[in-house]
């Protein structure tokens, strides 16, 4: 009779424990989980500090398109200055321009965000550049800008370019 007794008890202890412990193992998962998710919505918020990709133009002589690259650091922790660097293969003049930027977003918070900027390079000489455009999402982006280069839409110097980039 003491072993059957003994066995019920157990069994009664096993029985009533493992919930708890089931439970603790559960809440443990969710607890992880809301964390998880917190960080990952932290790091979705913040804004990238820089900015990698490849940018198409019609910058050059002909107004062929022309590739280049780009990478756009963010200056300040309110995330409405940029600098910007960025190099294109100019297909009519065989050579490289390159220009470094100022880029200001004063709208940041808006869905699309708007920009404004200037910026000074070298383009067979000394040359400069002021442009406007929109990041339609964080990886895409497009610009209308004024360099006093020959060529342009219309030989009026102002040159379109768009690109993609992403985001570290």
């Amino acid at each position: 009779m003491k072993k059957r007794h003994l066995a019920f008890a157990l069994l009664l202890v096993i029985l009533l424990g493992t919930p708890t412990i089931l439970a603790n193992e559960i809440d443990q998962e969710r607890i992880d989980l809301f964390l998880s998710s917190q960080r990952l919505l932290r790091e979705e918020q913040t804004p990238p500090k820089m900015k990698v990709g490849m940018v198409l133009s019609t910058l050059g002589t002909d107004s062929e398109v022309s590739l280049g690259a780009r990478v756009e650091s963010r200056i300040d922790k309110e995330n409405k200055v940029h600098i910007i660097t960025e190099t294109s293969y100019l297909k009519g003049e065989q050579t490289l321009a390159g220009f470094l930027s100022l880029k200001f977003t004063p709208f940041s918070r808006d869905k699309l965000a708007m920009y404004v900027g200037a910026g000074a390079g070298y383009a067979n000489g000394f040359k400069f550049q002021v442009f406007a455009g929109v990041d339609f999402t964080k990886n895409f982006f497009a610009e209308t800008r004024y360099v006093n280069h020959l060529g342009g839409i219309g030989n009026t110097r102002l040159h379109l370019a768009t690109g993609v980039q992403f985001t570290y």
